[in-house]
């Protein structure tokens, strides 16, 4: 016997359109609130302007949201997810037939995906730069760390668990200094301390992971060759 999942069989046609057009709606307020960050800084995200800019009245966003507080929270708790799901999909390894074409590079298959996850994280911010700086308090404008640590939390557990994957017998610490580099490179730039390509920060992202990973994952184990009696080793 299955369970009606609330919003889908056990809803009405009525109940279903509401929840499309209430769907719609809140994406309607948090896009206008990216567009004007985008343009003006997030000081100039307010509960009139986002009314101007999706052209309602003052009171039609709060039919939704609580007020600007509860939007940025929204916004916030959306780009975690957003970043999840990035560094997962780059940390997904490659599988079936297809790993057999791939030649493994230094530190086996696990170790590039913890690579491909920490460059997904850099290319995130590069290119969600103000949704970035409000996810993490660099635009002058702060969510309480407290209110999204669980979505903050899940993101540093991708880079843990590929780490295990890897190997890594201390993945927490390894995953600090991973997470300072690229967010430090980025705060530089953000904060206009650094002027660089993407390019060059993904290559200093680089050096980090293999440092990182040098240190971080067991040696391959060496190959020994049986010596058979009476056979002379070579020197």
């Amino acid at each position: 016997m299955t369970a009606d999942v609330p919003g889908d069989s056990a809803a009405t046609p009525a109940q279903r359109r509401r929840e499309r057009e209430r769907a719609a709606a809140r994406e309607s307020i948090l896009s206008a609130a990216r567009g004007l960050a985008r343009r003006e800084g997030w000081d100039a995200v307010t509960m009139r302007r986002l009314a101007e800019e999706i052209e309602y009245s003052a009171n039609f966003a709060y039919r939704y949201f609580t007020g600007r507080d509860d939007i940025l929270l929204a916004l916030v708790r959306d780009g975690f997810a957003r970043l999840r799901v990035a560094m997962i999909t780059a940390g997904q390894l490659i599988a079936g037939p297809a790993a057999a074409a791939v030649t493994d590079p230094p530190g086996g298959q696990a170790a590039a995906a913890v690579r491909r996850a920490g460059h997904a994280y850099l290319d995130f911010a590069l290119t969600e730069p103000d949704l970035y700086q409000l996810m993490y308090g660099l635009g002058g404008v702060r969510v309480p760390v407290t209110d999204t640590w669980s979505e903050g939390q899940a993101v540093g557990d991708v880079l843990t668990d590929l780490l295990v994957a890897a190997g890594d017998a201390h993945p927490e610490q390894h995953v600090l200094q991973l997470w300072a580099t690229a967010h430090g490179l980025i705060a530089l730039q953000v904060v206009g301390r650094v002027d660089v390509e993407p390019a060059a920060l993904h290559a200093l992202l680089e050096e980090a992971l293999t440092d990182c990973l040098t240190r971080a994952l067991p040696a391959p184990a060496t190959a020994r060759r049986t010596i058979r009696p009476g056979t002379r080793k070579q020197p």
